[in-house]
């Protein structure tokens, strides 16, 4: 199967303030209203952020028709993909510690048996509020002692710097003027060379020449070496053919297949992805990973290269 609860939890969180996975826990949305600041003077923008509540382990159905919906299952597959992923869950955090869930942030172990939810801040599909800033707006006791201080420091400006500014206008001239003649200088020394060995003069009979294609010279003056030019190097970002497969900690797993016939199936759907697949054996299931490396965000960040329905990606250590 190539699709995980996570998008569909993700679709879900954008249009309920509760989404509950059974045997797991409930997504619950939290709205923080507007709000102004005293102290600093901000108006703080509205929020919706996205918690975990883990005594939610009823079925409210939500899941069970995103599932039966888009991928086409009945409910009892829907519920049986559930508790296979609930038990992937599990087995996830008994051995990394760790288990992501897409956009919307990640559960992390704390102790033995204490499990906290990390969300994303401002993740895709957890906050409707998102574009709208925090705005800075002043008291009128605020401006009004701004005003006062700005009444009693301008009389000084206007007394104190008048040498001052006389002087930086002079240096500001002296600088032009400067900058003209060296211009000058750098235009009346620089020889022109006129080529007048195919020079056409005038005559009474009309001719039709073609434009001739400018030429430049290129003058070295003796005693003085030409430096060679180097290019150049723009900087790429990272792909997953520069990555590579071969060597480092995290594996990016695309796929968790059964069998071979899945793997003929997962290859003859993303053909593109061909040469870069290699299999890595997890638990009797063969994990399909496109690229290798010592850094986690590294294989964070290649996501987008892949299929839109591949970017839910699995970072296996």
């Amino acid at each position: 199967m190539m699709y995980s609860i996570s998008e569909h939890i993700e679709f879900l969180m954008t249009r309920h303030d509760c989404v509950a996975i059974p045997g797991w826990g409930a997504f619950i949305a939290n709205y923080s209203p507007a709000r102004y600041d005293e102290d600093s003077m901000t108006m703080h923008r509205p929020c919706r952020t996205v918690g975990f509540n883990a005594s939610v382990t009823h079925n409210d159905g939500l899941l069970a028709q995103s599932l039966m919906r888009r991928e086409g299952l009945t409910y009892d597959e829907a519920m049986r993909f559930i508790a296979d992923s609930v038990t992937s869950f599990r087995q996830q955090l008994a051995k990394d510690c760790e288990v992501s869930m897409g956009r919307l942030g990640y559960f992390r172990r704390v102790q033995e048996r204490i499990t906290e939810f990390v969300p994303f801040f401002r993740a895709d599909g957890c906050d409707q509020f998102y574009g709208l800033d925090d705005l800075s707006i002043k008291t009128v006791a605020a401006l009004e002692q701004q005003r006062a201080v700005q009444e009693v420091e301008e009389p000084r400006a206007a007394i104190v710097p008048q040498g001052r500014n006389l002087f930086s206008r002079k240096a500001a001239q002296i600088a032009a003027s400067v900058a003209v003649l060296i211009g000058m200088g750098v235009m009346l020394t620089t020889p022109i060379v006129v080529d007048r060995s195919n020079q056409q003069l005038a005559s009474m009979a009309p001719t039709v020449t073609a434009p001739r294609s400018a030429q430049l010279g290129v003058t070295v003056e003796p005693g003085v070496s030409a430096q060679p030019i180097t290019p150049v190097e723009q900087s790429q970002s990272p792909t997953i053919a520069s990555v590579g497969n071969d060597k480092g900690h995290y594996y990016m797993v695309i796929a968790t297949l059964r069998n071979n016939h899945e793997l003929d199936a997962f290859k003859n759907k993303y053909p593109q992805l061909v040469p870069s697949m290699k299999l890595l054996d997890y638990k009797g299931m063969m994990c399909v990973y496109v690229a290798r490396s010592d850094d986690y965000n590294t294989l964070m960040d290649l996501r987008d290269e892949l299929p839109k329905a591949l970017r839910d990606v699995w970072i296996y250590n």
